[in-house]
């Protein structure tokens, strides 16, 4: 899990963070030596000249050199082979501690730079990043010691047995501080991923739960509970906040005959088109529900009862053309209601005289749209 939570990082994006960590170290070293030179050199009576080039241009040069090589492999190969870049960033690490040290060799507290690269690997959550950076700084640290410290004239190097073992010792030291971290940061990240999983699992459950008890199963639209508890609500909303707020019932039109003279299966097939039509037909702004066996009702927020008249006649309409295989001569009607509301209008006597309108459209004739007025 925390391996796979790794893969979303932008490691390309630390890579560019930790070479300009390098770069700010190579500056500082170049700014430290000036200073020395102006402090200690200078007084001490050094040559000018070979001192700024042993000590200042040379180290410099070759620290920008590394650095800009570093720069453009990393630019090229930071898409393609992203692993390969991250042990080239530490392998720059470890060459520019190598430069600064074989410049400073005299300077005991120097070698600490080898300590830079291990610990940057931290940055990865890698163990087998980790452990390159100690083995490939061990490495370069007993070369220098064994091969470049010994051509040293006797005296300027200052680097004993114990500071040998003991700068070893820091190394190893370094890398079990990285690998602790990284386990620990496993840890850390695992836990929070488990707990993050669980709070989503159960949002999920609740939602699934909550989205169950308002949604009419078998047509996808609101209950006859949750549409009341939206038209309460949106009634106060209206009257507080001043937009418009229809009302549409709607029934089916002798639905008593169509499951005496075909069957209640087909009545089920009837009511589930008439629930589709309504969906294609209404907004997210709208609330759609089957608040009875074949009547439907639709609040409008927002919509004044002309607007609201051109939807439900367009779903009136769309049901009445609808044929049904095997009834192609059949066509069947809804009749509807409007009402808009005004501000005082209460919630029952709202829907009473919306359903005043339908019974109006019943007593007409049926298969129409009457507007309460």
């Amino acid at each position: 899990m925390y391996k796979d939570s790794l893969e979303v990082i932008e490691f390309e994006k630390w890579n560019k963070k930790i070479l300009n960590v390098y770069w700010i170290i190579a500056i500082i070293s170049i700014i430290t030596e000036i200073i020395i030179f102006f402090l200690v050199a200078i007084p001490r009576g050094h040559g000018n000249f070979t001192y700024i080039a042993s000590f200042i241009i040379r180290p410099a040069l070759a620290n920008v050199a590394l650095l800009s090589i570093s720069e453009v492999i990393n630019k090229f190969i930071k898409d393609k082979h992203k692993e390969a870049a991250k042990y080239l960033i530490v392998i720059a690490g470890t060459l520019m501690a190598f430069n600064l040290v074989c410049v400073h060799f005299s300077v005991s507290m120097i070698y600490i730079l080898f300590l830079l690269p291990i610990m940057l690997s931290v940055y990865y959550g890698s163990h087998k990043i980790a452990t390159f950076a100690l083995v490939l700084n061990i490495t370069l640290y007993i070369l220098l010691v064994i091969f470049y410290l010994p051509t040293k004239p006797e005296g300027e190097v200052n680097h004993s047995l114990t500071d040998i073992l003991t700068t070893i010792a820091a190394m190893a030291s370094a890398a079990l501080v990285v690998r602790s971290f990284i386990i620990r940061t496993a840890e850390i990240i695992n836990t929070f991923l488990s707990v993050y999983e669980r709070e989503r699992d159960l949002t999920f459950k609740n939602f699934a739960m909550e989205y169950n008890s308002r949604i009419e199963p078998f047509t996808g639209l609101y209950n006859h509970k949750t549409f009341y508890e939206y038209l309460k609500n949106l009634i106060e909303q209206s009257e507080n906040f001043n937009f418009a707020l229809t009302l549409a019932i709607m029934d089916i039109d002798n639905f008593k005959k169509v499951n005496d003279n075909y069957g209640h299966s087909f009545g089920d097939e009837v009511i589930k088109v008439f629930a589709d039509i309504i969906k294609e037909n209404t907004g997210t702004d709208d609330y759609a529900a089957r608040y009875g066996g074949e009547e439907f009702a639709i609040i409008f927020p927002d919509k004044d009862k002309d607007k609201a008249f051109e939807i439900v006649e367009a779903i009136r309409k769309q049901f009445n053309e609808k044929v049904f295989e095997g009834k192609e001569e059949e066509r069947f009607s809804v009749s509807v209601g409007i009402r808009q509301h005004y501000k005082g209008l209460s919630m029952e006597d709202f829907f009473t005289q919306a359903d005043a309108a339908l019974y109006t459209s019943k007593s007409s004739g049926k298969n129409k749209t009457s507007i309460y007025e």
